[in-house]
Formats: structure tokens, sequence, C-alpha cells
């Protein structure tokens, strides 16, 4: 390396710290930058860089790979140098073909990178990145890939303000497309800005980060490291095969982190927490933040304290989450009045086509047009039918039209309730129907047979369901006869007792639709061997379903849950495994 030249060293400077592959243009863009160029010997530098480059695949150093010439929307064409008076002309641009290089081995990369100094690595990377923003000023035309690179380059350069904004933006997006392990990964790989520090003096850690890195936390920094630990909190418990304790963890560590921050109590404007109470009132359903006995107190003081800080607060967002949270937490113990009085005071702050997008911003889905649901299941527990179907038709009609239909796991939520106030109602039809628009064919076309979202396990159970139903009110002329196959093999039947737990607040938990399938394919076939297994695994199933809402483990009775599994428990109960004909 120190028999090339001085231009070869420094462009592999550049790209060592670029990555294993880069493009000419990257190079030629930022060693521009870097060295000053004028705009009037651009296209020589240019030339100089091409044998620089050259030199370094003649000693075995770099490969280069030719591509086609690149398009006039590519980076070439967008070459914007400081101090130019505008992009690369034409006439600057050389004929060379679209080149591309690696590092012949990884060991050249190492061996590059070990020689520059970290100030040095820090402003390439800088450079690196204001020249991505300076070539797609607009953010929204970038793709992933570049914007992901942005990141890699705002980070390692030490800005931390800029990198977790790319951060909380490249999630989101991940997130809405149903790629939460991916939307982890980058807030992880963002929260290491601050996490990379040890303690001074043999100190712990607190929530993860050495004490003097909180201490040494200026606002902005502060509210963004709490929003990533939020974000990231959000996609752990989203996720199906996450354990939920790492996202009551990453919320309990952003509070932690508020609390021993010293600039926290110069920040006024504090609605960037409220997401956190919303986390952990979703956490609470799955039982990873207290015993169950002592659920029901936990959440009062939660809800209390987030109605009363959003209230002071004044945003209608956050103030409407909290009286959605509000009116969930009074159907699940029982309080219908005071439930429906919460709803009340929401509609008056909310306009699904103001908010909707807001609420999504901040809590990953519209938690409160979700509270249209629980309040029609609220209206079902008085006896008052006709309010809580036009609660129904209000949710139909007017809130899902306006929702984002992209964002599947909002949808599902959203109608769940409707779907059996429907179904119990006879309009099984209706439900099926806006299952299956609002939910399945929209996940179809947004996420694909690969996707994933945190309902998904809830799906196949619900469409085999109300295709039977529909079919039994002799609504449809059949029904897919592999659905014995189904219901008969236990293991399409289970069902994680968590996931009931945090579906079943909504209405009714999957075990309770399954153990139903099992009832109904039981009195549509006169196969006795299909009987005696699907009676089996019907009573099986409901027994679990039963136990996940009745309250016997010291938390809450779910009785809307309840009330859907109590009439299938008790009719496979009854029924006798003798007057089955073997």
């Amino acid at each position: 390396v120190d028999n090339l030249s001085e231009l070869t060293r420094k462009v592999l400077h550049f790209a060592s710290v670029i990555g294993s592959s880069f493009c000419f243009n990257e190079i030629l863009d930022i060693s521009c930058r870097m060295l000053s160029i004028p705009q009037d010997e651009i296209q020589q530098h240019s030339i100089d860089i091409h044998f620089a480059l050259e030199s370094a695949v003649e000693e075995g150093i770099l490969d280069e790979t030719l591509e086609e010439e690149e398009k006039e929307d590519g980076l070439m064409a967008s070459l914007n140098i400081p101090g130019s008076s505008g992009k690369m002309k034409d006439s600057e641009k050389q004929n060379y073909e679209y080149r591309v290089y690696t590092f012949h081995h990884s060991s050249w990369q190492r061996l590059v990178l070990s020689l520059l100094l970290d100030s040095w690595k820090r402003d390439i990377h800088k450079h690196a990145a204001m020249a991505i923003e300076a070539n797609w000023p607009d953010a929204e035309s970038r793709d992933y890939r570049t914007k992901v690179k942005l990141f890699q380059h705002w980070k390692e350069s030490d800005n931390s303000l800029k990198a977790s904004d790319l951060a909380l933006d490249i999630g989101q997006s991940y997130k809405m497309l149903g790629l939460n392990q991916h939307s982890i990964t980058v807030y992880e790989n963002a929260l290491e800005i601050w996490r990379k520090h040890t303690p001074d003096n043999e100190e712990s850690l607190v929530a993860g980060y050495a004490p003097q890195v909180l201490e040494s936390l200026d606002a902005p920094n502060l509210v963004l490291l709490i929003k990533l630990q939020t974000a990231l909190g959000q996609a752990v418990g989203s996720t199906l095969n996450q354990d939920k304790k790492e996202s009551a963890k990453a919320f309990q560590d952003a509070l932690k982190i508020l609390e021993d921050a010293p600039v926290s109590a110069e920040i006024k404007d504090r609605a960037f927490i409220f997401p956190i109470f919303s986390g952990m009132f979703f956490l609470l359903k799955y039982g990873v933040l207290s015993d169950p006995s002592e659920t029901a107190s936990y959440e009062v003081d939660l809800v209390g304290n987030f109605v009363k800080e959003t209230k002071k607060h004044g945003d209608p967002i956050h103030y409407g989450r909290a009286l959605a949270m509000q009116g969930e937490t009074y159907h699940r113990q029982g309080l219908y009045k005071e439930a429906i009085e919460s709803h009340m005071e929401l509609k008056r702050v909310y306009d699904v086509k103001k908010h909707h997008a807001l609420v999504v911003a901040s809590y990953a889905s519209d938690r409160v047009g979700q509270n249209f649901g629980c309040t029609a299941n609220c209206y079902m527990r008085l006896e008052n039918v006709d309010m809580a179907m036009k609660i129904v038709d209000h949710i139909i009609n007017n809130l899902m039209p306006k929702m984002d239909p992209k964002n599947v796991h909002n949808s599902i939520v959203t109608i769940y309730p409707a779907i059996w106030i429907l179904k119990d109602n006879g309009k099984s039809e209706k439900a099926r129907e806006i299952f299956m628009k609002f939910v399945l064919e929209p996940f179809t076309e947004y996420f694909g047979e690969d996707g994933s979202t945190p309902f998904l396990p809830a799906f196949r159970g619900l469409e085999i369901l109300l295709d039977l139903v529909v079919y039994m009110e002799g609504k449809a002329s059949g029904f897919d006869e592999g659905y014995y196959d189904w219901a008969l093999d236990f293991s399409n039947l289970e069902i994680k007792k968590a996931f009931d737990s945090s579906i079943g607040n909504f209405g009714r938990n999957s075990s309770s639709t399954n153990a139903e399938i099992c009832l109904r394919l039981y009195k549509l076939t006169d196969d006795s061997k299909k009987k005696v297994k699907l009676l089996e695994n019907g009573m099986k199933i409901a027994e679990q379903a039963i136990h996940r809402c009745d309250g016997s483990d010291g938390s809450s009775k779910m009785l809307t849950t309840y009330l859907q599994i109590k009439p299938v428990h008790d009719e496979l109960k009854q029924l006798d495994f003798d007057d089955v004909k073997l």
C-alpha cells in the first residue's frame, strides 16, 4: 500500500470506509467533496480517480466488474459537487463503463481501515452521507438501500440525531410491510450509538447504557433515544416469534432512561413518552408486566396516569389514545357504562380523516379508532343491540374506508368485534365479507404468502369458521372438505396462551374460534371416526379457551370473550362419546 500513489491511497481510504463493494461514481463524488475539487477540474479528476482505481486493480487489491453504463438518473448524472454551479455537465462525464469495484479479499479492506484514524473515518462517513443527501435531496425518492446506507454513514460519523431520525423512518417503513425483524435490526443498530460506551470507574449500566452517557445527553438526543427504545419495544411486541418480555424490557428501559437523564427535567413537551404507556398497556394482556392477580390495579394506575398526562398536554392524538385505553380497561373490568362515557369523550376529539395517520405514526396502529369496536361490545353487554349495530355500521362505512389498507393489523383489530357482533345477529355473510375485504385480500396484496402480521395465527380459523357458519345458514352451496383435515390435526388448533390473551381483549380468543369449528364440523359429518376425533379436539381446545378468559388464574374475567366460548363449551360437553357409532 505504501508504494501506491498518494491519490490511490486516498481512494482506497475512501473505499475501505464505504464498504467491501462500491461503484466508481461513489468514489468520485466523495473524493470531489473531501479534496475540494473545483468545478472546472472535475473532468480531469475523474480521469485521475479512474487510473487510481485501475492501479489498485493491477496490484490485486481490488476486483473490477463492468456493467451497463449508468443511466441518466443515476449517481453520475446527479453528481452535485459543493461550490459548483450545478450538476455535472455531459461534457464533463467520461465515457467509462459503469464500474463496480470490490476488495479482492476482506483482509485488504481491514488492512486499509487499520491505517486510518477514527476521526478520518468519521469524516469520510460524514461526506459520504452528505453526498447521498445532495444527490437525493428529496427523502421520499430514496429507496430502502439508499436510506440504509445513509443511516449507516451518519451513524458511523457519530451524528446521532440524523442517524436516529433515519432509523425511526426506516424501521417504521419496514414495520408497515410486516418486516418487524428488519425493524428490530435497524433500531438495535441505531441504539449502538449510545450503547457502545462502557461505564467509568466500574459503574453498572443503567437500562443498558453507561451512566456518563445518560448524564451527557442533551434534550434532542434524549428524545430520540427514548423514541428508539419505544419503537424497539413496539416492534418486538408485534413480532410473533419474539419473547414479549423483551418488549417489556425495552419500554421499562425507556422510562428508566427518562428518570435518570438529568436533561429530562428541562423537556416541556413530553408527548414522546406517551407511546410507552400504550406499549406497556398492550403487554399487560400478555401477563409479562405483573402477576395476574395484580394486573387490574396496575392497569388502573397506568391508565389513570396516561389520561391525566395527555389531557394536560392537549394533543387529541395522545388524549384520544389514553381515552381508548381507559375504555378498554373499563370494558375488561365489566364497567360498561363508564367505558361508553370514555368513548363519548373520545368521539369528541377524534376525527379519523385528520387523525388516523398521526395515531398510527405514534402508536403503530390506530388505537383510537379501534375503540369503536370495544364500545360496540359494551353495548352488547348492556343488551342494547341497536346501538351496537349502529357502531358496527359506522366502523364499516365511515372508519375503514379512511384507514390505511396496508396496515392489516390495524384493520383486523378494528373490525374484529364487528365480525362477532354481526355473526351473532344473523349477518354472517357480512361478517365474512368485511373480513375478506379489509383483512385477507389486503394481506395477500401487500404482504404475500410469506408475510407476517401480529394476529396472523387467527386468520385461518376465522376464515374457516365464517365459511362454515355461512354454509350452515343456507347462504352458501358448499364448503372446503379440506377443513376436516385441518381440524382433525390438533396442532392446527393449538394457540399460545399469550396470543389468546391478547386477541381475546377484542372480543374472542382464537382457541374459542377453533373449538366452534370442531363443533360445527362434528354436526356436518356422518363419519363416526371423524366425529370422535372432532369431539375430542373440540373439547380439549374449548377447555383451554374458557380457562384463558374466565379469571380462574386471578386476572380479570373477560366477559365478552367468555360469552363467546361458554355456549360452545357447554354444547361440546353435553355430547356423549357413547352416542357416536363407532
